[in-house]
């Protein structure tokens, strides 16, 4: 019986091209004069773990990240607040940042972040009436990976860059609006540290408002009909002063990107100064 000769691919030189220059194992195959079963047989021998397709087959340039620090700071707050952000292998190259949300709002912040830099594909639920993104970046946005219940010092030092963050967590998780004739604002997050740099921040601003309170404790259910529960303690940071609002709004005005959360601050400044004029 005749046996072909074993193929010998180097370790290194497979992960080089698979995982630096995301070949597909059918281009692997072709530098090496073999199937790209043969590829894919040596990629399990050597316990190499696969990229999704859509990652090796795209043809999407990638562009490095500005470095300006305050679309930075933004961009970070407003992934803290709303984005899951991560590697599909310890090995990628590829920096994944997601978002499942039902507001086309987002979808716009989403595309006007990320677009420039990669590709940003958005699929749209007509049942649940609801939008899967998904934006493909190079790793100058490692800073976005990871998912921490703080604020960087860098960000805290600089009010420019603390506004910048709060806008873009506020974006992402705050309420703004008119409430029973009058202007309120409105955090509710599991990130209890966030809530507090919140509070640290309206008071080094001159913006009063009550100590941040927990407002749900871990697992207490919230649906009784399809038995949804918070994942952890549930804490809130409200600003209802009109004197405290008016400089919270005027601050966090020039970053914020959402259109709605835009509209609403909006009309409560049109509220609050209708409120103040009425004084005089």
């Amino acid at each position: 019986m005749k046996y072909e000769r074993r193929i010998e691919i180097p370790k290194k030189e497979l992960e080089k091209f698979y995982y630096k220059e995301n070949k597909s194992s059918y281009k692997i195959g072709k530098i090496y004069k073999c199937s790209f079963q043969t590829i894919s047989n040596r990629m399990k021998e050597y316990g190499m773990e696969p990229l999704p397709r859509s990652i090796i087959q795209s043809k999407y340039k990638k562009k490095n990240f500005s470095e300006n620090k305050t679309e930075k700071a933004y961009i970070i707050g407003f992934r803290l607040g709303d984005l899951n952000v991560y590697k599909t292998t310890k090995h990628s190259k590829v920096i994944v940042v997601r978002c499942h949300t039902t507001k086309m709002e987002q979808v716009e912040i989403m595309q006007a972040l990320f677009c420039k830099y990669g590709q940003v594909s958005c699929k749209e639920n007509k049942k649940t009436a609801s939008y899967h993104i998904n934006c493909f970046l190079n790793e100058s946005f490692n800073f976005l990976l990871p998912k921490v219940d703080r604020v960087e010092d860098w960000i805290s030092k600089d009010n420019n860059y603390s506004m910048a963050f709060a806008s873009g967590y506020i974006d992402a998780e705050g309420n703004v609006g008119v409430y029973d004739g009058r202007a309120r604002f409105k955090i509710d997050s599991y990130d209890k540290n966030i809530i507090f740099w919140f509070y640290k921040w309206f008071l080094k601003n001159d913006i009063f408002c009550p100590k941040p309170a927990k407002i749900a404790v871990k697992n207490q259910i919230y649906n009784q009909k399809f038995g949804y529960k918070y994942n952890k303690d549930l804490w809130r940071i409200r600003v209802s002063k009109q004197e405290s609002l008016l400089i919270l709004l005027n601050l966090i005005k020039k970053y914020l990107m959402h259109k709605k959360r835009i509209k609403d601050l909006n009309l409560c400044l049109k509220n609050l100064y209708g409120r103040k004029n009425k004084r005089y």
